[in-house]
């Protein structure tokens, strides 16, 4: 049976379901659909496994925000290794076959270090030292696999030096259904729903807060935070209902006018905004969240300032077929196996090269 390894930070059982863990979540049914016998391999020992060494690692967080380069543990021998953390990217293409190698960008790095390292002054200068780092990387690792796979779309229009094939795979969630109820409140809600235990999405909720807190309470738009650790925001002073971890997605959905992801910082695709399209709700984004979507995709994405006009205006919701086509497990495995049939054409390329 053709084998299949996939790197990322945690393994099958201790996966946490949402952002990157969903997109490992997704290659590993996408390879397993295709007759793999798949695998997770971990980076790490367990999800809190990133918590040891205490406030010295908190420290180093704060002065350097992403991880620099590490080694690749030994990997079982398969056909296709899958590899997501670009950290070990190097290490990968140097003690696995190129032939089999995909590299997952589920963002890029330089992206990450400085919009992360914007966070404070005294994450700034190191984040922008990475930023340049990892830039002057991330050309040089794009040529060694035999595919690059993107989550974020402008990510892979950014992709730069000798690049080997790309392809944008955006990470899929299930739509849930072609039509929702409307709120039956006369007061305008939009709300942002995310694991605030994931930096970024403080960074950006307290940013937006920031710029447009007082603006929107003035024009008696109720901001509605929820999510694991959401409890946070109660401490900002700030005028927003939280509601903390919810049990149903659809409930909360289905209780707004629009969906809000503020987010600026960290990279790829924000899950969370195709998410939202999954449940048929308008949603108001940055420019950053638009970046993650194609040009056509992007047009669904609603810019917050939007919502503060005399006269609001909101975007699109996209069509449940058009969704599907794109976003569903489906289309991703579809696009997957396009990527293996990639790596196959090469690989009879460079075997004719050594006849």
């Amino acid at each position: 049976m053709v084998k299949a390894n996939i790197v990322y930070w945690y393994g099958l059982e201790d996966m946490p379901k949402d952002g990157g863990g969903l997109r490992a979540l997704a290659w590993y049914e996408a390879l397993t659909h295709l007759g793999f016998e798949t695998q997770l391999c971990p980076l790490r020992d367990t999800p809190n496994a990133k918590s040891r060494d205490g406030w010295l690692r908190g420290i180093k967080k704060r002065l350097i925000p992403m991880p620099l380069k590490s080694s690749l543990p030994e990997l079982p021998k398969s056909d296709i290794n899958v590899v997501t953390v670009p950290s070990v990217f190097g290490s990968a293409a140097s003690t696995v076959q190129p032939e089999t190698l995909v590299f997952d960008w589920m963002d890029r790095w330089s992206v990450n270090s400085r919009t992360m390292g914007r966070a404070s002054w005294m994450s700034r200068p190191g984040g922008l030292v990475q930023s340049l780092f990892w830039e002057v990387q991330e050309r040089r690792l794009a040529g060694l696999p035999a595919v690059n796979v993107f989550a974020g779309y402008e990510d892979m229009i950014k992709a730069g030096g000798d690049s080997a094939p790309r392809y944008w795979i955006p990470t899929p969630i299930t739509a849930v259904r072609s039509t929702r109820l409307k709120p039956t409140s006369t007061t305008m809600r939009v709300g942002f729903i995310a694991n605030f235990a994931y930096p970024p999405n403080i960074m950006s909720l307290q940013d937006f807060f920031r710029r447009y807190g007082d603006s929107f309470h003035a024009r008696g738009i109720e901001v509605v935070i929820a999510g694991f650790g959401s409890e946070i925001v109660r401490n900002w002073g700030v005028n927003a209902k939280v509601l903390g971890r919810v049990e149903s997605l659809a409930e909360f959905y289905d209780s707004l006018d629009a969906a809000l992801v503020p987010i600026d910082h960290g990279g790829g695709i924000k899950a969370k905004a195709v998410e939202a399209m999954a449940h048929g709700v308008p949603v108001f984004g940055t420019s950053h969240v638009a970046s993650g979507f194609s040009p056509s995709w992007a047009a669904y994405i609603g810019e917050v300032e939007w919502l503060l006009e005399d006269s609001p205006r909101f975007p699109p919701v996209p069509v449940h077929a058009d969704f599907e086509e794109r976003f569903s497990q489906t289309a991703f495995n579809e696009t997957v196996s396009d990527v293996l049939s990639q790596i196959n054409r090469t690989g009879c390329q460079d075997k004719n090269k050594e006849l």
